[in-house]
C-alpha cells in the first residue's frame, strides 16, 4: 500500500518478473471498466504481461462496496494459492485493506430519505461545514475523520440521524461481525512512502497534467455517454473524475479544474499517509533503488 503516485504498480510488476506472484488490485477506481487514464490503471499492454485481478470488473454505472471487495478479494487469494502463486495485494484504497484484515462493523439500515437529506446538505454546505456539524453531534468520530473525507463524514451523520446515536458509540455497541478473514500473523504488511515529500507533491501535479494530455477529458465524455451513466454515479465521484465532470458541466473552467484536481489528489495522498502512519504492524519502506530487493527478500523469507 502507499499514497497515490508513489510507484506501487511498478513495484508489483517488477516483482512479477522475479517471483511467482498473483497481483490483486486494491483500488476502488480501477475496478471500473473505461476508467483508465484517471485511475492510473496499467495499460492494456502491461495487463497482458502482468495480469491484475480485480481490475475492470464493473461497468462505470455499477456500485461496489467494501463487503463485496472482501468476498472478491478472498476468492482471488484462494485462487492464487491453488495456483502456487503468492498473492500480492497492491493499491491505495486503505479502507479495503483495513476491512480485509480487521473485518467490518455492520452499519445500521439508513433510509433513502436520510441519505438524500445528508447528500443535499453536503451539496449546499460543503464538506468543511458538515465536518463542523459532526464535531457537535459526535466529537470522537470527527477527531478521527479528515475534514475532506466526505464519504466517512456522510456515513457518521447518516448513522446519527438513523439511530440517534453517535457513530463512535454505535460501533462500540456493535463489535465487528466479520473478523479474521485473513490471519494477519501470516501477512506481510508493507507500505511505500515517498523518498522526498516535495518531489512527490510536484510529481502529483505532473502526473495529473499528463493525464489531461493523454485524454482524460475525452475519456470522461465517453464514459458519461454510456447507458445509465451520470455525473452522480459512484465511479464519477472519484478524485479527478469528479472535477472533470464539474468542468464538462460548466461549473468550473479548465485551469480551475486542473488545480482543484491536483489539490484533491494531494489531499488524498495526505489521508493515505495518515492511515499508514497510524497502522499497527506495518513495515514502511522508502521508494529507492533498494526497494525491490527488500520487498522480494521479505516475501521469500516469510
Amino acid at each position: 500500500m502507499g499514497p497515490t503516485g508513489v510507484g506501487k504498480t511498478n513495484l508489483a510488476m517488477e516483482l512479477f518478473q522475479q517471483i511467482q506472484i498473483e497481483i490483486i488490485s486494491v483500488d476502488s477506481v480501477q475496478i471500473y471498466k473505461n476508467l483508465d487514464i484517471g485511475s492510473g490503471k496499467p495499460t492494456k499492454e502491461e495487463l497482458k504481461i502482468y495480469p491484475h485481478s480485480l481490475i475492470d470488473i464493473l461497468e462505470p454505472s455499477e456500485k461496489y462496496s467494501t463487503a463485496k471487495f472482501q468476498i472478491d478479494c478472498l476468492k482471488c487469494i484462494n485462487r492464487a494459492f491453488e495456483s502456487n502463486r503468492i498473492p500480492v495485494l497492491v493499491g491505495g484504497t486503505m479502507m479495503y485493506f483495513s476491512h480485509l484484515i480487521n473485518g467490518i462493523s455492520r452499519l445500521p439500515s439508513v433510509s433513502g430519505k436520510i441519505r438524500s437529506t445528508v447528500e443535499k446538505d453536503f451539496d449546499e454546505k460543503g464538506a468543511t461545514e458538515m465536518h463542523n456539524y459532526l464535531k457537535i453531534i459526535d466529537p470522537e468520530s470527527s477527531s478521527k475523520i479528515h475534514p475532506n473525507d466526505s464519504q466517512r463524514i456522510k456515513r457518521a451523520i447518516e448513522v446519527f440521524k438513523a439511530t440517534g446515536k453517535e457513530f463512535s458509540q454505535w460501533k462500540k455497541e456493535h463489535k465487528r461481525e466479520i473478523n479474521n478473514l485473513i490471519d494477519s500473523s501470516k501477512v506481510i504488511q508493507l507500505a511505500i512512502k515517498p523518498k522526498d515529500k516535495t518531489l512527490h507533491r510536484d510529481s502529483v501535479a505532473t502526473r495529473f497534467n499528463n493525464m489531461i494530455d493523454e485524454g482524460l477529458i475525452e475519456e470522461v465524455e465517453k464514459i458519461l455517454s454510456l447507458n445509465d451513466m451520470s455525473r452522480n454515479s459512484q465511479s464519477m465521484k472519484s478524485v479527478g473524475y469528479k472535477q472533470v465532470c464539474d468542468f464538462l458541466e460548466g461549473d468550473i473552467g479548465l485551469d480551475d479544474m486542473i488545480s482543484t484536481s491536483i489539490n484533491a489528489t494531494r489531499q488524498l495522498a495526505k489521508r493515505q499517509m495518515t492511515w499508514i502512519n497510524n497502522w499497527e504492524g506495518l513495515t514502511v519502506l522508502e521508494n529507492n533503488s533498494k526497494l525491490i530487493s527488500s520487498v522480494k527478500n521479505m516475501i521469500l523469507n516469510q
